[in-house]
């Protein structure tokens, strides 16, 4: 049993009560509900100011419209902390997590840019320039780098995987880009999955597993609650994690990923499965 309104699939009186006010609001599920008007006297002046700001271009309009809308969302979290939990938030550290959440915003929007179905994480030109590399693992482990690609619209995935040694030397690399995933999540923690197989056929023993993605890397480090709708992916993991000696999860930044990230969008352009060795 799930509540699916929650990422991790649990229940609180909080969300409960939540969808409690929606539903007196729209009257009964899936019926229209009743917006609250901003003309009023009382917003027009600052209505008025927020368009007739002059901005450069339309993509920086676009951004501005998202931090404006943020931050009325951020005011709000923080007013109905202080009414519902009596926590109190320092002016700065709303200003910060007005800045986290724009930022994670803008990077999902990334992950399901309609511009380039190729993949889920796709560098862009400020991560190609960082300085931060790929790193080379200690002496008897094989690093596995992961990466994978998603396409909402069709909902075809494309995995990519390749494993190196202590001297960076390939031991092995491969992927598929003929499956299919219901969601972004979905793929990301299926690239892993096949990953262990492919450690698993290898005889691999000793391991580290290095992803981008952050959210995934936590929940299987149990840093996190599971996402619910992927929680036989990350049952499958688990299980194949004990047949081998040693197995490490751990995040990376995008730069430090590419030659995965190479994989994943090579596999998911051919539409086709490939095994590459030495």
């Amino acid at each position: 049993m799930v509540w699916h309104h929650t990422l991790n699939g649990e229940y609180t009186v909080k969300y409960g009560y939540g969808v409690a006010m929606n539903l007196m609001e729209n009257v009964a599920l899936g019926k229209k509900g009743r917006g609250g008007p901003s003309d009023t006297s009382k917003h027009q002046q600052t209505w008025k100011k927020v368009w007739s700001l002059q901005v450069k271009d339309k993509e920086n309009a676009s951004d501005l419209c998202q931090d404006f809308a943020f931050g009325l969302w951020r005011l709000w979290k923080s007013r109905n902390e202080i009414v519902f939990n009596g926590i109190y938030h320092q002016p700065l550290e709303v200003l910060e997590m007005w800045r986290k959440n724009t930022s994670e915003y803008r990077e999902a929007l990334a992950w399901d840019s309609l511009e380039d179905c190729t993949s889920i994480t796709k560098p862009n030109q400020e991560m190609q320039s960082s300085s931060k590399q790929w790193q080379k693992p200690s002496f008897g482990t094989i690093k596995i780098n992961t990466d994978a690609a998603w396409c909402k619209h069709t909902m075809r995935s494309g995995m990519g995987w390749l494993g190196r040694d202590f001297a960076g030397v390939l031991q092995a690399a491969g992927g598929s880009g003929v499956g299919y995933c219901h969601s972004a999540a979905a793929a990301k923690a299926s690239t892993i999955r096949e990953a262990l197989k492919m450690c698993i056929d290898h005889e691999f023993q000793q391991m580290v597993i290095e992803f981008d993605a952050k959210a995934i890397i936590l929940m299987l480090r149990k840093e996190v609650a599971p996402d619910f709708s992927i929680e036989c992916i990350l049952g499958d993991i688990e299980v194949m994690a004990r047949r081998l000696k040693v197995v490490a999860f751990n995040y990376v930044p995008r730069e430090c990923n590419r030659s995965a990230h190479s994989v994943a969008k090579f596999v998911f352009k051919e539409d086709r499965t490939f095994t590459w060795v030495y």
